[in-house]
């Protein structure tokens, strides 16, 4: 295929990663970002940004990425449809999916797919961007986008390194999410508050401590519209966390090595299998 005009709309951790891996590869590539720090590191750094109006950076665009956090996907959608052609592709890399989550109108909703990157950092903004963020990562993108789409999809997140790409429903993929990013998230941001409420100092703490709590130094900013985006789900979520917790707690204060065991065990097992797969 030939390779399409590329478009990213916001030059934060995921953005830049993209428009700087994709600018590496020499493809046509262009960013935009409402922060005026951003779109300069990015020039910076080989990225063509226009001093221009989003509407004009995709008015040619083959296919436009909104990198933009969750709550602000449904305004943005909305100005690059505005200035898109009729038939650019437009998707977004939002850490939900669903229609409902993102407050999407049916129209937006039926012109924008999602196609989120599993892999990120727990800092923002160009400077975290790397050109090798997406480096061996799993892609999730939703399973109605249509053929020409995919097409396009696999050969940009091939481009920026991604290893697989995988189809799912809207609802599938943040019924994963919730499991397997926001609430690690909540996790690592509970425990290094109650580090903080009995006043553990953080230099004196090994990695253990700072490998378990390296997510909470994430901004609220970053993570506030996800976290509340599917209350349902998160909540059922953390309830199972907190049944785990508590049969950790029984374990111990019953002397049960069995069960202490048994839960240690799993657990051990399922991070072995995690390992052997990253």
């Amino acid at each position: 295929m030939n390779a399409p005009t590329v478009a990213v709309i916001g030059l934060g951790c995921i953005g830049g990663s993209l428009a700087r891996a994709l600018a590496e590869s020499g493809a046509p590539v262009r960013g935009w970002s409402t922060s005026s720090d951003d779109c300069e590191q990015a020039r910076a750094r080989g990225v063509d940004v226009p001093s221009a109006s989003l509407e004009d950076v995709v008015s040619d665009a083959d296919l436009i990425v909104l990198a933009v956090p969750a709550q602000a996907i449904a305004q943005v959608a909305a100005t690059a449809i505005h200035g898109a052609s009729g038939t650019a592709d437009i998707v977004h890399c939002g850490g939900v999916q669903s229609r409902g989550a993102l407050h999407l109108d049916d129209a937006t909703f039926a012109r924008v797919i999602g196609t989120h990157p599993l892999a990120g950092s727990h800092e923002s903004g160009f400077g975290a961007s790397r050109a090798d963020l997406f480096t061996g990562c799993t892609v999730s993108i939703e399973s109605r986008a249509s053929g020409d789409v995919r097409e396009q999809l696999r050969w940009m997140w091939t481009l920026a390194g991604a290893a697989q790409l995988e189809f799912r429903r809207a609802e599938e993929h943040d019924v994963m999410m919730t499991w397997v990013s926001h609430l690690p998230q909540l996790a690592a941001t509970a425990l290094a508050s109650t580090f903080s409420a009995e006043h553990i100092d953080p230099k004196s703490v090994g990695p253990g401590a700072r490998d378990s709590t390296r997510l909470a130094a994430s901004s609220f900013d970053q993570w506030s519209a996800l976290v509340r985006a599917e209350p349902a789900l998160l909540d059922a979520a953390l309830r199972r966390l907190e049944s785990s917790v508590a049969s950790v707690r029984d374990a111990l204060a019953t002397d049960d090595e069995r069960a202490l065991k048994s839960i240690w065990e799993s657990a051990r097992a399922w991070r072995r299998e995690a390992e052997g797969a990253a």
